[in-house]
């Protein structure tokens, strides 16, 4: 994917690299894919140290773009995935050129790769710099025709990245997903993991300027840490949540609780517990939300404003009392659900014959059917799967219409239904493990599965029948994040 159009590395674009990078947090269900990929390089150290020593191309960097453009493979062109025993035939083609004749070398190749790009001549490596030349490297058509969708090849398997991908030169399908770890994802984790520091690693120990730092300077890495870096405090020393969001400009005692759990946790930037809400404890609330999630293991919110949501990720799930706790959610009914529809993540349809694949139609089939719309029908299989998993009965209507199931479900007896309007003036009346439904019209609809409450009037889902943008009739199970209302 190439386009001609000049990107410079101007200080806003800096700045937004840096702002991304804070931001992005790895996705907890992709961290052993991310793992293995980092293992595996590490195996293959010494070959990216033996290329980085002759072009001064950090070894790190060499080995993301390996693995985006190669998934690893030594047998492939750094350039583009081509086999090694010819000259690249995708752009760039032609490369290496005469007098080199193949079949090449991975390290000869290697070299002329980045040598093209002229990455050999680049002298300054910090955060920006990496994530810029990454973006170029594979083209900015994402910034430029697509910024609707942060570039995968920089932030996939992060929260900053759900749908949308370039399936070959030019050619872009808004359904496709990444299934490679963008390279900030893998330095994320590299630096998560200790393996890499100073430079990458200094640019968020400042919670103000994010500033870029020398080659070679020492620094401390005082990041936001892991949620596990302090120990949760028992449920007896853990201050009630207030009952409403906090936020820039607040002051009292509860601004004071959250600045001395963010101080116990790692993140000085905050300053002292001085009880006003400020702008070093939004930033500082801001870079724990990157790092943190919610119980089920879905990115929170960078907004800096703590809700219900976020004070349970400093505080732990008792931190936050929950009012309709005895209706459905804390089940464990509906923790089974909610685990076995996390683990669908991913499954999608056969291409070019909708409602069809090995997976779909097992969900169909649970219903007795074939070749439907299935959103539905994958709540069912969801709710048998766990009910079997828990020797009970599967409480949940046995259909794989969105109608059907609204009109039945509502009439027994014992069912909380919970109107648009109710759920967002009191979200605790949501709970992990309900069904949403939403009328399209036409007596369609669609529905999906919470998995959790968070901030401002907003709900995490697992959804099937999906795609990247939200719609009914997707080709997939899909993780996404809706309005209440």
């Amino acid at each position: 994917m190439t386009h001609r159009k000049k990107i410079t590395l101007n200080d806003n674009l800096r700045r937004e690299y840096k702002d991304l990078f804070a931001a992005a947090a790895i996705r907890r269900e992709k961290l052993g894919v991310i793992d293995r990929t980092i293992n595996r390089i590490l195996d293959n150290r010494a070959r990216y140290d033996a290329i980085s020593t002759q072009t001064s191309v950090p070894w790190y960097f060499i080995a993301a773009l390996h693995n985006m453009e190669c998934n690893g493979n030594f047998s492939k062109h750094l350039h583009n995935g081509d086999p090694l025993t010819g000259r690249t035939v995708r752009e760039p083609a032609g490369r290496p050129p005469p007098p080199s004749q193949p079949p090449f070398a991975w390290h000869d190749s290697a070299v002329d790769a980045l040598q093209c790009k002229d990455l050999h001549k680049v002298t300054t490596w910090a955060l920006a710099d990496i994530a810029y030349h990454a973006e170029r490297y594979n083209g900015f058509g994402y910034r430029l025709y697509h910024p609707e969708v942060q570039s995968p090849y920089l932030w996939s398997f992060t929260s900053l990245y759900t749908a949308g991908k370039y399936v070959s030169d030019g050619k872009f399908d808004p359904q496709a997903v990444s299934d490679q770890v963008g390279v900030m994802a893998l330095l994320k984790r590299m630096l998560e993991r200790g393996i890499i520091t100073a430079p990458v690693g200094a640019e968020l120990s400042s919670t103000a300027g994010l500033a870029d730092i020398s080659p070679g300077e020492q620094v401390s890495a005082d990041v936001a840490p892991s949620p596990d870096a302090a120990p949760t405090p028992p449920a007896s020393q853990v201050p009630p949540y207030p009952g409403r969001a906090i936020r820039r400009g607040d002051t009292g005692p509860h601004v004071e609780a959250v600045q001395r759990r963010l101080l116990e946790l790692g993140l000085h930037g905050v300053g002292s517990a001085d009880g006003q809400f400020g702008p070093r404890t939004e930033e500082a609330v801001k870079l724990f939300q990157a790092r943190a999630a919610t119980p089920s293991g879905a990115p929170l919110a960078v907004d800096g404003v703590v809700g219900p949501q976020t004070w349970r990720a400093l505080y732990g799930q008792g931190g936050v009392a929950s009012p309709a706790a005895g209706v459905v959610a804390a089940s464990d009914l509906a923790r089974e659900v909610i685990r076995i529809a996390e683990g669908e993540l991913g499954v999608r349809e056969t291409p070019g014959q909708p409602n069809r694949g090995d997976r779909v139609d097992q969900y169909l089939g649970r219903v007795g059917l074939k070749g439907e719309p299935w959103c539905v029908a994958f709540l069912y299989w969801c709710f048998d799967e766990a009910a079997r998993s828990l020797k009970r009965a599967n409480p949940m209507v046995k259909t794989a219409s969105v109608w059907d199931h609204w009109d039945t479900a509502r009439k027994r007896s014992g069912t909380l239904v919970v109107p648009a309007a109710e759920a967002w003036a009191d979200p605790s009346l949501i709970q992990p493990g309900m069904i949403f439904h939403f009328d399209t019209g036409g007596r369609k609809g669609h529905a999906g599965l919470v998995t959790d409450v968070l901030e401002n009037g907003r709900i995490a889902t697992v959804e099937g029948n999906t795609d990247g943008s939200g719609g009914r009739d997707g080709n997939g199970v899909y993780r996404r994040e809706r309005n209440i209302r």
